[in-house]
């Protein structure tokens, strides 16, 4: 997990120091004219090498870094998949038709392809709730699936 860290440089811009992932220590400094410097930090926070862009340069620069204009088949792949993929949360209102009965005894899941990942309850929460929960009046329901399968979960949930 990377750090970052800010420092206001009156008169000049903004100071940013990154510690990567990998220990790897970076510095960037954001000019109030729009020049940008990048620095590669050495352990002792010398840099070890650097470059300096003008705005335009660095926008591009960072339009790459940031996947705008080539992104890795990879994380198209993913992006396709998690639009199919969304969590919601529902809640069972006290006419709820499932009000006192067991999870694995209604067949959401299988019925509809949506999933129960957590109950909330007033200010607490059950994660992974197992088929022996028993659904109460005010219970919040936070589910996970295609979410073209979710009025036919609410179907099931409310009356």
């Amino acid at each position: 997990m990377s750090f970052f860290s800010e420092t206001n440089l009156p008169g000049i811009g903004k100071k940013i120091n990154c510690v990567t992932h990998s220990k790897e220590k970076v510095s960037l400094i954001l000019h109030n004219d729009g020049k940008r410097e990048l620095y590669i930090m050495d352990k002792n926070n010398e840099p070890l090498a650097g470059i300096s862009l003008l705005d335009e340069e660095a926008r591009r620069f960072g339009a790459f870094l940031s996947g705008e204009v080539f992104k890795p088949k990879s994380l198209e792949s993913l992006e396709i998949a998690m639009e199919k993929i969304k969590i919601d949360w529902f809640r069972l209102e006290s006419d709820s038709p499932v009000i006192g009965k067991r999870i694995g005894g209604l067949g959401l899941r299988k019925k509809t392809q949506v999933s129960i990942i957590a109950i909330l309850k007033e200010d607490t929460y059950i994660t992974n709730p197992s088929s022996d929960y028993i659904f109460t009046e005010g219970d919040t329901c936070v589910v996970l699936g295609d979410p073209k399968n979710f009025p036919e979960f609410l179907n099931i949930i409310r009356a």
